[in-house]
């Protein structure tokens, strides 16, 4: 992407020889004994004048390139021209900043050929370039290249206007190397800086290479070119998304200044939005416009829709079910939608519909919309929403902040109802892979919410009381070698409301499906919860194959008696009875397998709990697909 990382030594000498021409007449000191042409030498249409080639002081390894036998022909002043900036060229790979190459021309007459010499002065001391001719020196020299020597950048005409400071960038990237691998490094860092600032047709070259004393001064001339902006994005490979909305994800708005920083945030945005199973390198193209350029992110889209269902079986909590529904990257814009049931058995039921933005305002932030509703027999019914605001400060991290609104009414013996407005932070890193199947890589997130609760129930004044959730996980998956994987995590919530009675609706549940098998789901519950799982997998694909054996532990502990409405502890006792409100530990264990199938994942699982005969056994099936 970065243009600059192709320079190196031999574009030095390129743009060294680019400026041959004007070298020769300058800085090259070529004094030439330049005789008018005579009036014999005929009209401006003759070919044109020939010299014969000499040399003083030249050692031989310097026109060794030059075929095996330079002087045997005769040369036009462009080829003298050339040739003297070659040999000018040669002498600063070996750090003879010193030397001063002069080509002196005396044109010939009539049909005879001029002379042509070139000289060098002062004369090499340090035995030739590879075969040099000795000779005594006759005054002190600047240190050749590998000496201690000090290099400095002077920019013929000021600094340009739409740069910082050409010369301070070029001292940083030589690094005090007054040699050619420095002066490479240097005008390198140059170019580098340009291009930071989006100046993409930045031109650096050489003037020439003067030693003075101690110090190394490199001439440079500088021509900035336009910045340029973009035109537009393509996503080559992307079937469904559309570029438009590529784009606003990226943060790529047309007519922007085009520059690396903007380039490398753009693919981080898109490796964040989830609609790519991977990003390419960004390449930078012109445009239809002087000025302008597209920008050109190959992409691979992965499958952000699915479909989730699943069927469980116990002996005393009856039947359980999910269906679970999401739409990914709808119409080809990114926007996420979904919606999810899940019948926990005998009365008990959760359901959640949301829907995301990925971009707004063309900020790197998205926005969400949720809607939950839970229902616990005839004892309460809660309905909860939430917006929020998220984004992604780093590379596979994610953090979010949200406001929510939760409303409980209470029914059967109980009544009253309560409100709860509260604002959340979470912060969550996504490190395993593949993501369908890990085998490696680690997985955290942290979650906290703090507001306030309004309780009123008939007959009582109406009470407020402070709420604090908090809830962390943390999930690992390490290879043991072929297809044997070890996959383990943990889960930590707790809930608080101060002093008090704790509502029924704040319970946090824990059992089959929500971390503990072999029990029915909501088997238990508490204010606090530890769970952790462990399994010991059998990789068949890497889209969700595999067979298993797991662990499961978890502790659930309550601190206060459970309320729901007037009625107090008497009427949470009896609506809860399939739950246990209690502190203590309890395990689950079993076996499990998920095969693939044409049209998605079909999956068994039966767990125990210790003890327990194999009748008593949870069985869940499963069925899963996304495109």
């Amino acid at each position: 992407m970065r243009r600059a990382r192709l320079l190196g030594l031999d574009w030095v000498l390129a743009a060294i020889a680019a400026t041959a021409t004007f070298a020769a007449a300058a800085a090259l000191t070529a004094t030439a004994a330049l005789a008018a042409p005579s009036s014999g030498d005929g009209p401006l249409r003759d070919p044109a004048p020939k010299f014969a080639l000499s040399v003083a002081g030249i050692p031989d390894s310097l026109l060794r390139e030059e075929g095996p036998d330079p002087f045997a022909r005769l040369w036009d002043r462009v080829e003298l021209e050339s040739l003297a900036g070659r040999i000018r060229d040669r002498l600063l790979l070996v750090g003879r900043y010193d030397a001063t190459v002069t080509l002196a021309i005396v044109s010939g007459s009539g049909t005879a050929p001029g002379a042509a010499r070139i000289s060098l002065d002062p004369v090499d001391r340090t035995g030739g370039v590879g075969g040099a001719v000795p000779h005594t020196p006759s005054a002190p020299s600047t240190p050749p290249m590998g000496a201690s020597a000090h290099v400095v950048a002077v920019v013929a005409g000021g600094v340009p206007a739409g740069l910082s400071d050409p010369a301070r960038s070029f001292e940083r990237g030589a690094r005090g190397d007054a040699g050619p691998s420095g002066i490479a490094a240097g005008i390198a860092a140059v170019r580098d800086d340009a291009v930071a600032l989006g100046r993409y047709a930045a031109a650096v070259s050489v003037d020439s290479v003067v030693a003075v004393g101690g110090e190394v001064r490199v001439h440079l001339s500088i021509d900035p070119g336009p910045p340029v902006l973009l035109e537009g994005l393509e996503i080559p490979g992307a079937i469904a998304t559309r570029p438009g909305a590529a784009a606003a994800i990226a943060g790529l708005k047309p007519g922007r200044r085009i520059t690396p920083s903007l380039l490398a945030d753009a693919r981080e945005r898109l490796i964040g939005s989830d609609l790519f199973a991977s990003v390419g390198e960004v390449r930078v193209v012109p445009g239809r416009e002087p000025g302008r350029a597209r920008v050109l992110i190959p992409v691979e889209e992965q499958s952000v829709s699915h479909f989730e269902g699943a069927l469980g079986v116990t002996q005393d909590g009856g039947l359980t079910g999910l269906v679970d529904l999401g739409l990914g990257n709808i119409a080809g814009s990114g926007r996420t939608a979904g919606a999810r049931w899940a019948g926990l058995g005998k009365g008990r039921a959760a359901y959640a519909l949301r829907y995301r933005e990925p971009a707004l305002l063309g900020k790197p932030i998205d926005g969400s919309f949720s809607l939950d509703a839970d229902v616990a027999d005839s004892l309460f019914t809660q309905t909860r929403w939430a917006l929020a605001l998220g984004g992604r400060p780093a590379s596979h991290a994610r953090g979010s902040l949200a406001f929510a609104r939760s409303g409980t009414v209470y029914a059967g013996i109980g009544r009253g109802s309560s409100d709860t407005w509260s604002v959340i932070g979470r912060i969550e890193w996504q490190g395993l892979s593949p993501m369908a199947n890990p085998t490696s890589g680690l997985a955290a997130a942290l979650e906290t919410e703090s507001g306030n609760r309004t309780e009123r129930y008939p007959g009582i004044p109406e009470a407020r009381r402070g709420l604090l959730r908090g809830k962390a996980s943390l999930a690992s998956a390490a290879s043991l070698g072929g297809p044997r994987v070890l996959y383990g995590s943990v889960r930590a919530e707790r809930v608080t409301l101060g002093a008090g009675d704790f509502p029924a609706d704040e319970l946090r549940y824990v059992g089959g499906s929500e971390g503990l098998r072999g029990h029915r789901d909501r088997a238990f519950a508490g204010n606090s919860l530890l769970v952790f799982n462990l399994e010991q997998r059998w990789i068949t694909d890497q889209h969700g194959g595999r067979a298993y054996f797991f662990f499961d532990a978890a502790r659930h502990a309550l601190d206060a008696p459970v309320t729901a409405g007037v009625a107090g502890g008497v009427g949470a006792a009896a609506s809860l009875a399939r739950t246990e409100l209690s502190t203590g530990w309890d395990l689950g264990y079993g076996a499990g397998l998920r095969t693939r199938m044409a049209s998605g994942v079909a999956g068994l699982e039966l767990g125990l709990a210790p003890g327990a005969a194999l009748r008593e056994a949870t069985i869940h099936v499963r069925y899963a697909s996304s495109w």
